[in-house]
Formats: structure tokens, C-alpha cells, sequence
């Protein structure tokens, strides 16, 4: 038997990974401020003008579905369409494809596309199209989808059936972020993925947007697709898209970027730091906020190796960081603390659990006490803890790449001094992506840090999964090489499972075993921060909080 879910209908219940919506607990919340998914815009909507962006670093790649990068997808959603649309309810919506039917074991998704979609090179987007970008997955490794579809068929010129390796309720939603780009087949044929990656001029999508122009490692620029007429209905207008242009220059200096916004000379820049948004909105400008769904920004403590195999010592080192005061002074309170690796937003709904709150705090006396259980009851000249002559010592291995993200380099700086300071030797280690990925398979390290954006409950428990260990996967997502029976039992539920209820009711669940173990330290829930100039309008961000499109943007001439 197979259920036929016609996206026009109800919500979809078998995947049921939902949108978000702003968890409504920004410290500053005010006037130009999104509380959904995007901004709402005054008066009648304009067309025509060139929106100036900055951005804070250019992509390392420009095939997201290689890397997908917060930067790249930013701009690749104008780019590309999705398969799937979602909704700000969490429904799933047409996109490319126009419905879609999915077997009973959730292994076989069949695809019933949209006619008429042309791409920027002027060719027909169609089941064979598809076929040949998904195929990718099956063929390349490390792609966002590898090792997850075993097959994809044509059935006639506009449908596909793609069957997966293994049943996967992630599957809808991940065709349904810009981690999936859907490339001309032209330029699939002529062009190797070495060559896509390196050059946008390649991105031929059908998107709102084209690429007009690109200057490595300066910027580059996207043209209003004219024929654009096929939108899904989660956006608010149809047609062709507000603005003629948008220029995105790569600033990743940020007094650079928040003066060029209060000079007038660019009209929206990317990643205002907190601690700039009284001077952004003391220029008169705006500030564009979205809390992220997925993972907070957290510490994955590794449990295999001294001194993190002892749980104590994981509750004391969860009770040794002041994480509100830390938030405070670096980000002047407007990050909220996280309690869970779930985010507040995540979708469905009940999929964060929120008994987790203030179910632990700032406590150096009862860390000190877990510790001198534990062994380290001393502490040498310098004022660390030492246990058996050897000093309390963590290894912190950053990935490079992200180091900048929401100034996590001065974040993760201002834990391990503060650490330092009560007894602990931190030492970071910066490593560059590639370089990053072999040392934590290594076993070596005590801590890594990241975050993760999806609007789905299962990325929160896939971060401590055994079959997502950084030793076995080179883009393993387990940074602290986890091996938890229990995780593993329920991430088996929501990863292949067809009910919502039990998909969420797994998480709440796991989520609380993390919590218990203390295999990871939940530090803040990522928001994404726009500053952009008055004329501005109809700003849109994606169901995870990241800048969808500049498709509904327009601005006053």
C-alpha cells in the first residue's frame, strides 16, 4: 500500500519535520524585528533597483550540496528552487515538484513534478534533469545526501521515483533546503563537480536569480530571472522577482561592514555582531532577527579518552561555565542560553525538550566537589586542578571555518580564560576544515565545538549517534565520538520512523539522556542578525532561521 500526499492538502504528517517560528525570547525585540519567517513590509511593493549586500565571508565552495555552508546557502537560495517548499506551519508545499507519494516503509518517495520550468540556460527542468542531480548522491562521496539514495528511476518525462538505501523521515525536509541545489543539466554534462564548486558562473538553477557576474574573493552578482513564474505558495507574491539586482560583496571585516550600512553605502549587511545593534539602529537602520532551528552552539565533550570518560568530570565541567554572564558580555545578552542540543524552534512542535531548562547552573562549589570525587583534589601553583601529579588538561580542537561565525573565536577565547581562572587548562587548537575532520578521528581531543541548522529533531540527537562518529564518517557529525546504547535506540526512531509522535517523543527522550551523561554542553541558540536600510522590505528567512531568498525583497526607490 502507499499513502499519495498531495502537497496542496493537509500538512504532511509521515515526515512531519515542521517549520518555526521565533521562539519570541529576543532580549531586544522591537521595531524591525522579524518574529516568523520574514519581514513585513510597508506599503506596495516596488520593482526595479539593486539591493547592496555584504557578507561576511565568501563560500568555500559554491555547490552546497558538497558543503552546505550558512553563506552559500544564503545566496544559493535565490539561485536555485528547492524540490519541496516548507511552510511556516512545517507543511510541506509544491515546489519543482508538485506533489508527492511516499511508501509505507518510507523508503520510496515517488515525485510528480511541475511542468513548464525552464532553467537560466533556457533548457526544460524534468524527471531526467533530476534524476542526473540526484544521482550525484549516489555516485560522489561526502555529498549531503550520499550513501542515502540507492536508486532513482524515470517513469515518464515528470516523474521520479527514488528509492533510499534505508528507511529516512529526514528525506522530505532535506529536499526542502537549499543543501539540495538543482543544477541545468547541461551543465551537470559538460562540468565536473571540481569545477561547479569552484565557479558560481556555473550555478544554473531556476531560481528567482541568475549569476551575472562573479570576482573571486571580492564578489559577486545576481540578475533578476525575468521568466521566473512558478513560486510556491509559501512566498508572497508570483512572478518574476521585486529587485533587478543584488550585489553581494565578501566584508569579513565587521566594523567594515556595520559602517558601510550606516554610511549609506551598502543597503543590507549579513551577521551584525550584538554588540553593534545599538549603533546599527542608532543610524536609523533596522535589525532583522530569526532564531535558528537544529542545534544550539554547543560543546561535544569526547567520553572515550581521560579526563571526559569520567561523568563527574563532565557535570563539573557543565557546572564550571557561567554561561548567561559569558553571553552577557560577549553578545550583550542577545543570545538566549541553550538547555538542550534541540533548539526551542525546532520543529514539529514539543520537538525541544523544555523540562531541560535550568536543570543545571553555574556552580563552582559543586563542580569542585564532583572533582575531588573524581580524583583532582589538588590543584598546583599555578591553580589547577591536578590529579595524581598531572594537571586537569582539555584539548579544544576548533574548525577554522566557523571560528568567525557569531564571533565564536571571542566566545570560545572568553570560556576557556574563564575556565582557566577556576582550575581548568584549556588549550585551543585551530585547524582548517579537512584538517579538522582527520584530528577528531583521531581520538585525541577533549572538546570540539559546533552548531548545526535543520528544521528537524533529529539533527539535535544525530550529533551524539554512534553511526554518525567522526571516526567512521569523514564528514561525521559526532565531534565527541559518542557510543551511547540508549541514543542509538531512540535516534533509530526518529531516523526511520513515519510517525511524527513517536519521532519527537524519541528526541525528548534523548535529549534528556544527553543531558543526564553530560555529553555535551549546550551553550546559546544561534540567530541569525540583518542590519538593513529603512527602504528595505519584505525580508524572508527559511524554517531554520537562515536568509532564504531575496526573491520577496524590495525596496523603496
Amino acid at each position: 500500500m502507499r499513502h499519495r500526499i498531495v502537497a496542496l492538502g493537509a500538512a504532511l504528517a509521515l515526515a512531519a519535520l515542521a517549520g518555526c517560528a521565533d521562539n519570541g525570547a529576543s532580549p531586544s525585540a522591537g521595531a524591525g524585528t522579524t518574529g516568523g519567517g520574514g519581514q513585513v513590509a510597508s506599503g506596495e511593493p516596488e520593482y526595479g533597483g539593486t539591493l547592496v549586500y555584504l557578507a561576511n565571508t565568501e563560500p568555500p565552495t559554491w555547490d552546497s550540496f558538497r558543503v552546505p555552508s550558512l553563506n552559500v546557502n544564503s545566496i544559493n537560495s535565490s539561485v536555485f528552487d528547492t524540490v519541496i517548499a516548507q511552510a511556516e506551519d512545517g507543511s510541506y508545499k509544491p515546489q519543482l515538484a508538485e506533489s508527492w507519494e511516499v511508501s509505507d516503509d518510507a523508503t520510496v518517495y515517488t515525485l510528480k513534478l511541475k511542468q513548464g520550468i525552464t532553467f537560466h540556460d533556457g533548457t526544460a527542468f524534468d524527471a531526467a534533469v533530476l534524476k542526473q542531480n540526484l544521482d550525484r548522491a549516489a555516485n560522489e562521496p561526502d555529498l549531503s545526501l550520499s550513501g542515502t539514495i540507492k536508486e532513482n528511476k524515470v517513469i515518464d518525462d515528470h516523474t521520479l521515483e527514488v528509492t533510499l538505501a534505508e528507511p529516512t523521515g529526514g528525506f522530505l525536509h532535506q529536499l526542502s533546503t537549499p543543501h539540495i541545489p538543482i543544477y541545468s543539466g547541461r551543465v551537470l554534462s559538460e562540468h565536473d563537480s571540481a569545477e561547479i564548486g569552484a565557479n558560481p558562473l556555473l550555478s544554473v538553477g531556476t531560481g528567482p536569480f541568475k549569476v551575472a557576474d562573479y570576482e573571486k574573493g571580492s564578489k559577486i552578482v545576481l540578475e533578476r530571472f525575468e521568466d521566473y513564474n512558478w513560486a510556491p505558495e509559501t512566498w508572497e507574491h508570483q512572478g518574476k522577482a521585486y529587485l533587478d539586482r543584488v550585489e553581494i560583496s565578501f566584508v569579513p571585516d565587521t566594523q567594515s561592514r556595520v559602517g558601510s550600512l550606516n554610511s549609506g553605502q551598502a543597503d543590507a549587511i549579513d551577521q551584525v555582531p550584538p554588540l553593534n545593534i545599538p549603533e546599527v539602529e542608532g543610524a536609523g537602520n533596522q535589525i532583522l532577527r530569526k532564531d535558528n532551528a537544529g542545534t544550539p552552539w554547543y560543546l561535544a565533550l569526547n567520553p572515550n579518552i581521560p579526563p571526559f570518560d569520567d561523568r563527574r568530570v563532565r557535570e563539573a565541567f557543565r557546572s564550571s561555565i557561567d554561561v548567561q554572564t559569558l553571553l552577557n558580555s560577549v553578545y550583550g545578552g542577545e543570545y538566549i542560553p541553550a538547555w538542550s542540543t534541540v533548539t526551542p524552534p525546532t520543529p514539529p512542535e514539543g520537538s525541544y525538550n523544555e523540562a531541560l531548562e535550568k536543570s543545571w547552573s553555574y556552580d563552582p562549589d559543586q563542580a569542585g566537589d564532583l572533582l575531588e570525587e573524581a580524583g583532582y583534589a589538588d590543584k598546583d601553583a599555578d591553580g589547577y586542578y591536578t590529579k595524581d601529579g598531572q594537571r586537569l588538561h582539555i584539548d579544544w580542537y576548533v574548525n577554522s571555518l566557523y571560528a568567525q561565525t557569531d564571533q565564536r573565536d571571542v566566545l570560545g577565547e572568553a570560556i576557556a580564560a574563564a575556565l582557566n581562572q577556576v582550575g581548568w587548562e584549556v588549550e585551543r587548537h585551530p585547524f582548517d576544515t579537512a584538517a579538522h575532520s582527520a584530528a577528531l578521528a583521531k581520538n585525541e581531543h577533549n572538546l570540539a565545538d559546533a552548531s548545526r541548522g535543520f528544521a528537524d529533531p533529529g539533527t539535535g540527537i544525530g550529533i551524539l549517534a554512534s553511526r554518525s562518529d567522526a571516526r567512521k564518517l569523514a564528514d561525521g557529525i559526532n565531534y565527541g565520538l559518542v557510543s551511547d546504547a540508549k541514543i542509538d535506540e531512540l535516534y533509530e526512531v526518529i531516523r526511520t520512523s513515519a510517525d511524527s509522535a513517536a519521532r519527537v517523543e524519541a528526541s525528548r527522550q534523548a535529549q534528556a539522556v544527553i543531558a543526564e551523561e553530560a555529553y555535551a554542553v549546550p551553550i546559546y541558540v544561534p540567530r541569525k542578525i540583518v542590519g538593513a536600510i529603512p527602504e528595505v522590505h519584505g525580508w524572508k528567512f527559511d524554517a531554520v532561521g537562515y536568509t532564504d531568498s531575496f526573491y520577496d525583497t524590495w525596496k523603496e526607490q
